[in-house]
């Protein structure tokens, strides 16, 4: 049982507690292993990676590149793919171009490491590159490395406006996140 649980704990988000979970209700519930089968053959034979922006595709389909009513003049770059799911799931209509990481020098995760080769082949001076990347430390290093970067090749870079959260209270908002939205604030 220890190897089981230390290889599904390689999957991630599981842990070793919710490892030993799963294998107690698989025991308990022999039904779940063929539905769990399925849905594995179904991850296998119907999602993989697109060439293009690093987003799933389903049934070689990909819900940016393929769909023709988005704009392609605007890509908008994210760490993840789990980022490329809330923005999908945003009214943002342009293209994404996922990164699989941002650049974390503690880990020896440099710009050679993600996908950013794949990124500065498709931009030029007609796209604009919008950088909707982590505000922690790694994702200012990484929207700061594509902006120098980009400089030259795109004429528009723009970053996502941060400010208080639907339902903050001022009271508990820090002094820099308050700064950012008295800075990016917008006409009513």
């Amino acid at each position: 049982m220890d190897k089981i649980v230390e290889e599904l704990k390689k999957i991630d988000g599981v842990t070793k507690k919710s490892a030993e979970k799963i294998i107690f209700d698989l025991i308990i519930n022999k039904d779940k292993i063929d539905i769990l089968e399925n849905i594995l053959k179904d991850i296998k034979n119907i999602f993989n990676e697109c060439e293009t922006c690093f987003y799933f595709k389903e049934n070689n389909l990909c819900t940016f590149c393929d769909n023709e009513n988005r704009n392609r003049n605007i890509i908008c770059v994210v760490s993840t793919k789990m980022d490329a799911i809330k923005i999908a799931e945003s009214n943002y209509n342009g293209m994404i171009h996922v990164l699989n990481g941002e650049i974390n020098l503690n880990k020896n995760i440099g710009p050679e490491k993600l996908k950013m080769t794949e990124l500065f082949v498709r931009i030029n001076k007609d796209i604009e590159m919008l950088l909707a990347l982590n505000l922690t430390f790694e994702g200012e290093v990484t929207s700061n490395y594509i902006a120098n970067k980009a400089k030259g090749i795109c004429e528009k870079i723009s970053r996502i406006a941060r400010g208080i959260p639907l339902g903050g209270v001022l009271d508990y908002i820090d002094q820099e996140t308050l700064n950012d939205a008295i800075l990016n604030r917008k006409k009513l």
